[in-house]
């Protein structure tokens, strides 16, 4: 067939499954490319490009300067960091993996909902220190209030895949599920057993809020200050999503005014967070360093179905994720009519 696909971020271990791309007649090459300047030097002669693109944009500059590209694939959900347009424009079909991690990110959730609920980190800590269940200081001092799991409300903030996933979860486990998210409709939360309703009564209602959401322009800190001080005080915030989706310096002086019980992030503002950062020692905050999408099974499928999806287009099928559908005609006006899926 005869094809280059370049994977533009490349570490050595990373689990690349050169075979997918060389079992189709394709040349594969890896390199980490850090600039742009790099990504277009990299690429420049290449018909299809993968990288985890929250980490190298492709940028307008970029895409306009890799003439022979038809498809980038990007390993991961989001796409934030692609100029979807001016690969539109270009006749460039762009892939992401939609369906990495549902079950690892909504495990990871409510993992760090039940930690922070049974206030799992702080008695650890007590115990370390010569405390024990028993002794006032724990029991009298640390544990209050603690309320049992079942009967309590999760409120979710964005329900696409994740969030949807993580409310049969919680619901097997005894709680009670709502939800905001101003793209699914209230027919489809029913069908999860969800109630639909606006943030501001996720907000007021719920004793855990997780954050599921996308990171747009709009949901930049779309979680302020006056949206803290709704919250009942014993209530807890995850966000497993972006870190960006709140505003850190509001949730830190809302977690010092005590306007909420604590606070399970799994992504920051600024990843790694500084050393001086307030919440790197608060004990009612837990973190786990971007994590949450991590498993075996996870970190294989993240790697291999982007390039299946540039073996798919090389073979003159349509790939199962493109962002920009619109793409297609234009696509095929400058490189030939496609198959189905």
């Amino acid at each position: 067939m005869g094809f280059k696909a370049v994977a533009t971020f490349y570490l050595p271990g990373l689990p690349y499954p050169d075979e997918v791309i060389t079992s189709v007649g394709g040349e594969f090459v890896k390199a980490m490319c850090r600039t742009a300047d790099e990504i277009i030097q990299c690429a420049r002669d290449a018909d299809a490009a993968t990288a985890p693109t929250s980490v190298t944009p492709y940028t307008r500059t970029i895409i306009e300067s890799l003439p022979r590209l038809r498809i980038l694939a990007s390993v991961g959900i989001g796409y934030e960091s692609i100029d979807l347009e001016a690969a539109t424009e270009h006749g460039i079909v762009v892939t992401t993996v939609p369906d990495y991690c549902w079950e690892e990110v909504s495990d990871h959730a409510l993992t760090l909902i039940m930690a922070l609920s049974r206030k799992i980190f702080p008695v650890h800590s007590a115990v370390l220190k010569g405390g024990w269940g028993t002794t006032p200081d724990v029991r009298g001092g640390l544990l209050p209030p603690m309320f049992r799991f079942r009967g309590q409300t999760l409120g979710i903030i964005g329900f696409g895949s994740i969030g949807r996933t993580l409310a049969l979860k919680a619901q097997g486990l005894g709680l009670n599920v709502m939800a905001c998210d101003p793209f699914a409709s209230r027919e489809v939360m029913l069908m999860f057993g969800v109630r639909k309703t606006g943030l501001e009564d996720v907000l007021k209602q719920s004793d855990y809020v997780s954050l599921h959401a996308a990171l747009t322009p709009e949901n930049h800190h779309l979680l302020r200050r006056e949206h803290f001080q709704i919250m009942k005080p014993t209530a807890y915030l995850v966000n497993t999503a972006r870190g960006p989706l709140l505003d850190e310096t509001a949730l830190i002086e809302a977690l010092e005014s005590k306007e909420i019980a604590g606070a399970g992030l799994d992504v920051m503002d600024q990843e790694p967070p500084q050393k001086d950062n307030p919440l790197m020692g608060m004990d009612n905050v837990i973190l786990t360093g971007h994590s949450a999408q991590f498993s075996d099974e996870s970190e294989l499928e993240l790697w291999r179905k982007p390039l299946e999806e540039i073996a798919s287009l090389m073979q003159g099928r349509w790939p199962r994720y493109v962002v920009n559908p619109q793409v297609r005609s234009k696509y095929e006006d400058k490189w030939g009519k496609l198959g189905k899926v």
